[in-house]
Formats: structure tokens, C-alpha cells, sequence
């Protein structure tokens, strides 16, 4: 009896397993329908959108060029409706939160095996307290990884190691969910780098990131503003906004952070952790002002050394390529050297920053004395870049963020020789002496010089960038870079058409901005402005390149504004030359003598005409 009981009632729990499971996978299929029937529904409403402005207000045109581009329904809907506000309510119908849930699930799938960003706390649940987009730590960590292999070596806006250990423990001195997410969103431009062709990744990491962008607004509050982690937070956003092609919401973060540093308050950060936030914004400010020629918002200057509270030396911070979940297990650590770099970054962006200011009428009038005096600066920063990250084996695989402060090249007798190529330092003095080649005070023979110092510095500042494209690629190529390679670019195209070809010149210019374009949506519209640059100088694109031409050519007067809050890229020479003093031609003579030959020690040589500036030995020491 007691024997009949038992199997009983474990076949009766084996039916109940069976249903268990058998319901398990009727719910599975109902939520996939479900899903799937909700899928419709926005595909539907995207396309009503579509539909009913074809033919009703002039966008025809520019749908048709976006489906043959394989854009998806609702990025052109998502496009008319940010033009036409009147259509968003047919596509009501939409979930945001659902399809970020969807998407959210998506990419957690993907994140397997170990992250190494447990909690120290063994009684702490898996949820995150950070942020609301997730609950996966192992998502999370992917993000970290890229941002902080990317992106911190780059800006360097907060201290990585502070920020670890307190997001590990719960603590908000260094963390805070604004800062969390911020750095989320901006991951998410790195996401599915190795997969872009799958349009609908592209889609699904933009749907993530502008959660994360979400959340990151809801956790800023006038209470919050003025601390550290939310400055650092307004920096980051407006990385991710200028990322995603909206550089005028973008540059209300920047200001944000601009002004809100000049009070900080809040949970009080040390010495040396502040300094970097401080230089870090310093930097980013100077950069996009430096590139797109605007006069931004500038904390005040400090009369002090740059990171006099951090000891170089001491750094230990280690990199690796990484891309994809599993790399963290599978690829090597280097030393990252990421905190001299950051040091060496912030001097050259105070040069710069002394340079817009020059040519913006700080100075009075820009005479031959103050341009040389810069240039000068320049130079010394140059000769002083510490050894450690200047000199290279030539077995070594320069790091990216290292790889734009130096470069290694072969010389005429094939032994590796030592070049510092920085490129935002070439790029800097490409614009520091273009103005002077449109002024009308130089002679023939002076402009003949001029001119080859700004086509050298931008053939120097190429060079690192195809140097970076062949070792990774240049999906991971920041949004200023992207600026720098259209400043250089743009300067050979117009100074140096054939050496080399300026169609070579403009193919690799719009190849990279295309490669970048996959995560960061402003290289769209940067492509299509280059390609108006080269068309009026004049450069005939192979054929080939016809479809990456065809998929720019939509964008409008909003797309370019939105990726530099100007209808143009290039220097405003109106508002420039009127600072150019007319005496600045006859004093250049005397002082390239007294300020840039003096200085190098140099054996005279007169060239063949007579000339004083001696560019060549000058540009190749």
C-alpha cells in the first residue's frame, strides 16, 4: 500500500512538473506574441507617420534617400516627428519603457561569465541601487569597460579608482546615480562595435543609452547641481548628446558643469580628485571651442601647475582592447599610463585655450611677437613630453589615448625613428596659423612658408589617425577627434592638393567619419559638410564611393546644426582677420629670428631665396 502511495505521488509530481514547464512555455510564447503583436502595432505606427508625409510637406526626398540607406521605420519617423511635432501623436500607440525592457533583456543575454563588479557585501541583492535600467551587474560592468577603455583615457573627468570602490560599496562621495548612468549612456555609443552592419543593434544600444540618458536626468535635482559627481555627470551628458548629433542640448551640459565647478559643493572630494574633474572640464571646454571656434564658458585659470596634487608616478592604472563581453578574460593587461597622459593633455589644451583667446582679441591686436610667442609654447610642450610615453620600442603597440600625443614612423633608412604627432596638438596649430594665409598682409614668399607649416602639421596629425584606424579601428574614435580629422583633412585638401592626392585625402576622411558614424550619429552630418569642401576644391571621388555619398546627402539644416551648433566647420574668418594687426608682415622677419631660430641653436642656412624662416630644418627637428 504504503509502495503504490510513493509512485503515486511521484508520478504526480512528475505531472506537475510537466505542467509546470509545459505552462512555462505557453507563458513564454504568449509574451513572445505578445511582443510580437506590440512590435506591429509601433511598426504600424511608424509607418502611418511615414505615409502620411510623403507627399504632404516636402520631406519625400530625404525619406526616400533614408529608406535606400536602410535606416529603420522609426529612426525616419522618429526624424519627421522631430521636424513635424503634430505627428508624434500617431505613434502614441508605442511603448518606450516596454521596448527599453525588451532591449534591456537583449543585452543582458549577452553579458555573460564574470564582470568583477560584485558587491563586497554578501547580504546586498543582485538589484543595483544606481540605476533603474537594469538589474544586471554584469551589464553594467560591460558598460564600465568600455567607457573606461575608451573614454576615460580621453576625458578624464573623475578618479576611476575612487569611483569603483564606492560604487562596490553603496557609498556617494564619488558615485551617485547621475554619474552612473551618465557613464551607461555614453557606453552605449561602444556597444556592438564588431556587429554594426546589424542596423537593428544600432538601434537597440541608442533605445538603451537614451534610458540610461533618462535616468541620469531624473537623479539631477537644483538640491544636487553643485556636486562634484553631478558636474562630473553634466560633462559626460554632454559627451553623450554630442555623440548622438544633438550638440545644442548638448552644450547646455557643458555650460552647466562649467558653472556649477566655480561653486562646487557637497560631499567634499580630495585635493587630487577634484584637480582632475577641474582640468578634465578645463579640457573638454577648450576642445570644443577649439573646434568648432566659439567662445564657450572658461573656469578661471589657475595659477598653479597642472595635477600638482596627484603624483604621476604613482600611477598603476592598467589597459586592454576591449570590446566584447569575455575580453576582460582573454586579453592582456598593459600599463595604461593614463594619468600623465591626462597631465600632458591639460597643459596642451591651456596653449590652446591662450590661442583662441589670442585670436578672439584677448590680446588686442594679433601681432607677429604674440603668434610666435605661442607658437614657441607650443614647441616646448612638445620637447618636454615625458619619455615614458614619448619613447616607444619599436616592437610596442602604441595605446590609443597615447597614440595622440605621439607616434613612431620609419625612417628614409627603415630604422624606426621618434615623432611627436599629437593630434590634437597638429590640429591646434594647423588653426593657430591658417588665418594668417587670409589676411592679405604676407607676401608670395612669406605665404609660401606659411603655407608649409600648416600643410606639414596636418600630414603630421593624419598620420596618427591611420595609424589608430589600422591597429583599432576607428569605431571607437571619439566625437572631437572626428573634428580634428576634418580640420586636418580640410587643410590638405586646400593647401596640399596633390601631395598627397586630395581625393585620398577626402576618401579617408569620409571612410573614417563612416566606420564612426555606426555609434556616433553628429559624423553623419560632418561627412556631408566635408564632402561640400572637397566638391569646392575640386576633388573627384572615385565612383565606388558613390553609396557612402548617397548616405549622407539627407541630412538638413537641423542635422548640421545639431553636430556644431554652426552651418559650417571651418575657422569664422570674418571674425578673425579684423584682430590681425597690419604691421604683423614686416615685423614676422625679426621676430621668427629672435623667438624660433634663437631658440633651437640651429646653424644658419639662407635658402635659395633669400628667406629668414628656414621651415624645414624648423618643422623636422
Amino acid at each position: 500500500m504504503a509502495y503504490d502511495l510513493i509512485r503515486e505521488i511521484e508520478v504526480l509530481r512528475g505531472d506537475n512538473t510537466t505542467l509546470q514547464n509545459r505552462n512555462r512555455e505557453i507563458e513564454q510564447s504568449a509574451s513572445e506574441v505578445d511582443s510580437l503583436n506590440r512590435g506591429l502595432r509601433e511598426e504600424g505606427a511608424y509607418q502611418r507617420i511615414i505615409l502620411q508625409t510623403i507627399g504632404s510637406n516636402g520631406h519625400d526626398r530625404e525619406i526616400i534617400k533614408k529608406l535606400r540607406a536602410g535606416e529603420s521605420h522609426q529612426s525616419i519617423a522618429d526624424w519627421l516627428v522631430h521636424r513635424n511635432p503634430d505627428l508624434g501623436t500617431l505613434g502614441a500607440e508605442s511603448s518606450t519603457h516596454r521596448e527599453l525592457v525588451d532591449i534591456v533583456k537583449i543585452f543582458e543575454a549577452q553579458c555573460q561569465g564574470d564582470d568583477g563588479l560584485e558587491r563586497f557585501s554578501p547580504e546586498t541583492s543582485l538589484e543595483l541601487r544606481w540605476t533603474k535600467v537594469c538589474t544586471s551587474q554584469k551589464l553594467v560592468g560591460h558598460l564600465f569597460d568600455l567607457y573606461f577603455t575608451w573614454v576615460h583615457p580621453v576625458h578624464m573627468l573623475f578618479n576611476e579608482m575612487d569611483f569603483k570602490v564606492e560604487f562596490r560599496h553603496d557609498l556617494d562621495t564619488y558615485c551617485s546615480p547621475s554619474l552612473v548612468n551618465a557613464i551607461c549612456a555614453m557606453a552605449c555609443h561602444l556597444l556592438d562595435g564588431e556587429n554594426a552592419r546589424d542596423r537593428r543593434n544600432v538601434v537597440d544600444s541608442a533605445t538603451l543609452r537614451d534610458g540610461f540618458m533618462a535616468e541620469a536626468r531624473t537623479t539631477l535635482t537644483p538640491e544636487n547641481f553643485h556636486h562634484m559627481t553631478s558636474i562630473q555627470s553634466f560633462a559626460i551628458m554632454y559627451l553623450v548628446e554630442l555623440s548622438s548629433g544633438k550638440a545644442r542640448s548638448a552644450v547646455g551640459y557643458l555650460r552647466s558643469a562649467v558653472e556649477n565647478l566655480k561653486a562646487s559643493g557637497g560631499p567634499q572630494q580630495s585635493e587630487g580628485a577634484k584637480e582632475i574633474t577641474f582640468w578634465g572640464i578645463q579640457t573638454l571646454n577648450t576642445s570644443w571651442k577649439g573646434t568648432t571656434f566659439q567662445r564657450m564658458w572658461a573656469p578661471p585659470a589657475p595659477q598653479k601647475p597642472v595635477f600638482q596634487n596627484i603624483r604621476l608616478d604613482a600611477d598603476d592604472r592598467v589597459w586592454r582592447f576591449y570590446r566584447h563581453p569575455g575580453d576582460e578574460r582573454e586579453l592582456p593587461f598593459r600599463p595604461s599610463y593614463a594619468i600623465i597622459t591626462a597631465c600632458q593633455q591639460a597643459q596642451l589644451f591651456s596653449i590652446i585655450d591662450e590661442s583662441i583667446g589670442l585670436y578672439c582679441g584677448a590680446r588686442g591686436k594679433v601681432s607677429a611677437a604674440n603668434v610666435l610667442e605661442v607658437y614657441e609654447k607650443y614647441m616646448t610642450w612638445k620637447e618636454d613630453l615625458p619619455d615614458l610615453i614619448a619613447n616607444i620600442s619599436e616592437g610596442d603597440q602604441p595605446l590609443p589615448h597615447i597614440l595622440y600625443l605621439q607616434y613612431v614612423r620609419s625612417g628614409s633608412t627603415g630604422r624606426i625613428e621618434l615623432t611627436i604627432c599629437s593630434v590634437q596638438y597638429h590640429t591646434a596649430l594647423v588653426q593657430h596659423f591658417s588665418p594668417l594665409l587670409h589676411c592679405g598682409f604676407f607676401t608670395d614668399s612669406d605665404l609660401a612658408e606659411l603655407r608649409q607649416i600648416v600643410v606639414f602639421h596636418a600630414r603630421s596629425g593624419v598620420e596618427p589617425l591611420e595609424h589608430s584606424r589600422r591597429l583599432y579601428s576607428s569605431r571607437f574614435s571619439l566625437p572631437l577627434m572626428s573634428f580634428c580629422l576634418i580640420h586636418l583633412c580640410d587643410a590638405l585638401v586646400r593647401y596640399s592638393p596633390h601631395l598627397p592626392p586630395a581625393s585620398q585625402t577626402a576618401r579617408f576622411c569620409l571612410d573614417v567619419l563612416h566606420q564612426t558614424r555606426l555609434g556616433f550619429a553628429l559624423c553623419g552630418p560632418l561627412q556631408l559638410l566635408f564632402h561640400r569642401t572637397a566638391q569646392e576644391c575640386g576633388v573627384q571621388l572615385p565612383p565606388e564611393m558613390s553609396d557612402n555619398v548617397d548616405s549622407f546627402n539627407h541630412y538638413v539644416v537641423d542635422d548640421i546644426l545639431d553636430a556644431c551648433t554652426r552651418l559650417s566647420y571651418t575657422q569664422p574668418l570674418d571674425q578673425i582677420l579684423h584682430h590681425i594687426d597690419p604691421d604683423i608682415a614686416q615685423d614676422w622677419s625679426g621676430e621668427w629670428e629672435n623667438q624660433i631660430k634663437s631658440r633651437k641653436g640651429k646653424v644658419r642656412r639662407e635658402s635659395s631665396s633669400g628667406r629668414y624662416l628656414q621651415v624645414a630644418n624648423i618643422l623636422n627637428d
